[in-house]
């Protein structure tokens, strides 16, 4: 179903190219904005699909899909192209979503789950892999923040990336 968050959701998947092109050629002001615009269009099209009642499976399905594609891109350029995030918190964000997404499938196709859904550390492991891309784009731009500070945010979205990981699979041993 066409509605405003599907589109608004739509354009924002639209917009991941553009950061990618961005941040590959070392673009790093047009990527923070790309990067803001799709983040808050993450944040506005859910509260217009819960207080306008116009949560469709579409939505669903192509939101997560679209905050995926954005944290995934940008942490896998971030850290592989220009060596800036570090490799080890890459491979951590991607193997959290492989296990999610294998273990999601599994019980899908077991018959024992129809809806996978979100934790409040899932959200909140989300709302951290989005701010390390934020904060990392910003001190690309403007050295807000020293060594030690970047490293604290990596380590805490590095932990709550593991526990994220760990209760998802709690759960679909549950399931089980």
């Amino acid at each position: 179903m066409v509605n405003i968050p599907n589109v608004i959701t739509l354009i924002r998947g639209f917009l991941v190219p553009l950061f990618i092109m961005a941040v590959f050629y070392k673009n790093f002001k047009l990527a923070l904005i790309i990067f803001l615009v799709a983040s808050i269009s993450d944040a506005l099209d859910g509260f217009l699909a819960r207080h306008l009642n116009q949560v469709t499976t579409l939505g669903v399905i192509l939101d997560p899909i679209a905050d995926k594609a954005l944290i995934n891109s940008g942490f896998i350029l971030l850290s592989y192209v220009d060596r800036i995030i570090p490799v080890w918190l890459t491979i951590l964000v991607l193997s959290r979503d492989v296990i999610i997404l294998v273990g999601g499938w599994l019980l899908t196709t077991f018959g024992k789950i129809n809806k996978i859904k979100p934790t409040m550390i899932g959200k909140l492991t989300a709302f951290f892999q989005f701010f390390t891309i934020f904060l990392t784009l910003l001190n690309l731009n403007y050295q807000i923040c020293n060594s030690f500070c970047i490293n604290v945010i990596y380590g805490v979205t590095a932990l709550l990336t593991v526990l994220s990981a760990i209760d998802y699979g709690a759960k679909g041993i549950q399931e089980i």
